[in-house]
């Protein structure tokens, strides 16, 4: 897999770019470091979920200095535990991580080839399907928080 080399935009006051890493870290509570604006914007304008190592290698593509490792790894997982990026397990086994794809039914769609994930389109019969599975786990004793449904296959792009 290639390894993306997006540059991050400003997010100063003459910057024209609609998306403000700055507002969203605070927005969720987040300190505001060069770091974890860096690495939010990377995942934003990132076409593909991206491994730590690639994270590492497009901040330093994007800065001119590689990141501290260790704080590659917390600014990751508080992006994750703030809801601002989502952490993939592939069948691999390595951790991807994305912005948060935003649905309304949290259904999505990942490529297993590059781990791209999109939003599932509504389907008016998905609810009941996903309400009849919860009903059925319940008499088996298992209580679900959430339910969502992850579709794996591979994308238009992949298949070309």
């Amino acid at each position: 897999m290639k390894t993306p080399n997006p540059s991050p935009k400003s997010s100063s006051p003459g910057a024209t770019a609609a998306f403000d890493s700055e507002a969203l870290l605070r927005g969720s509570g987040l300190r505001v470091t060069r770091a974890a604006q860096t690495v939010l914007e990377l995942l934003e304008h990132g076409s593909q979920p991206l491994t730590h190592e690639e994270v590492a290698a497009a901040y330093t593509a994007a800065t001119g200095e590689p990141p501290d490792r260790v704080t590659l790894y917390r600014v990751l997982d508080r992006l994750v535990e703030a809801g601002l990026c989502d952490r993939r397990v592939a069948a691999d086994r390595v951790n991807r991580f994305a912005r948060h794809v935003d649905t309304a039914s949290g259904n999505t769609f990942e490529c297993d080839q590059c781990h791209k994930v999109l939003a599932l389109p509504s389907d008016p019969e998905l609810p009941k399907v996903m309400g009849r599975l919860g009903k059925a786990l319940r008499k088996q004793g298992i209580d679900t928080r959430h339910t969502a449904l992850t579709l794996h296959g591979t994308c238009g792009d992949c298949s070309r």
